[in-house]
């Protein structure tokens, strides 16, 4: 896919695509071992509680990787944002300052992602912000 053309729609269907989760991650093995467990009896003196899917998603939650991704998704659907705001602002005439300075400001402040899906969509929305910046004679 070429950088020219990537639109906001784009951008946001291959965020979408991105697996919620780090591949690899053992909630599925731990799931299906807490089904196979047999259910404690009452009065049992092995009376440990059964992992829940609501503990075992707290737990993938926790996990800064997977945090660390989603922030970097978020930050990539705001620069995709950004930029749509800024094409229906030369669509209707000039951009604002605001606009403007959001956009640069999002370009600095960008952070490299460890996963590589990920980060060819934020190499490729950082590209399409520095030639629009470079349209409007701004530089990031």
């Amino acid at each position: 896919m070429r950088i020219d053309n990537l639109t906001p729609l784009m951008a946001r269907s291959l965020l979408a695509a991105l697996p919620k989760a780090a591949p690899g991650f053992p909630v599925a093995e731990e799931e299906i071992a807490a089904r196979q467990m047999p259910v404690p009896v009452q009065g049992s003196a092995a009376n440990q509680p059964v992992p829940s899917v609501a503990m075992l998603v707290t737990l993938a939650a926790a996990d800064p990787a997977i945090e660390r991704r989603r922030k970097q998704a978020i930050d990539a659907e705001r620069g995709v944002d950004a930029l749509d705001k800024l094409h229906k602002e030369l669509a209707a005439g000039t951009p604002s300052v605001e606009r403007l300075q959001e956009i640069v400001e999002w370009s600095e402040n960008i952070e490299a992602s460890d996963d590589p899906v990920l980060q060819s969509i934020l190499s490729e929305i950082e590209l399409r912000v520095r030639v629009e910046l470079a349209k409007v004679d701004v530089q990031a």
